[in-house]
């Protein structure tokens, strides 16, 4: 069996971002869905607490089997191009998020998780 893909560290530069504006982010994009503590076994997605340097897909939360196989530890870099739009980036995901467009605003966001 050939060796399993894995989504390499992307080359971007990621913004300086504001935590404070990513909190507010946060509450209008991601808060109906996401939390930063909870049970991952019952939750409607995966908690966020701590999630700078986890294994995507280990905890657990039942993601899809591409999420499972995506093979990195998030990173500022993964999430910049990962909350553009998930679905690309980690085809098959179940996370159903159209993505940030806006480049500032997903720096903004990923300050927030970071500090959380």
């Amino acid at each position: 069996m050939p060796p399993k893909k894995t989504i390499a560290e992307p080359n971007v530069n990621v913004p300086n971002g504001d935590a404070a504006k990513g909190r507010d982010i946060f509450d209008q994009q991601c808060a109906a869905c996401h939390a930063f503590e909870g049970d991952d076994k019952t939750a409607s997605a995966p908690t966020l607490g701590g999630l700078i340097g986890r294994k995507a897909g280990l905890t657990q939360f039942p993601y899809s089997k591409s999420m499972k196989g995506a093979g990195f530890n998030w990173s500022e870099k993964h999430l910049f191009v990962f909350l553009k739009n998930p679905s690309k980036y980690v085809v098959g995901t179940k996370m159903a998020f159209a993505g940030l467009e806006n480049e500032q605003e997903r720096a903004d966001l990923i300050a927030y998780l970071a500090n959380n």
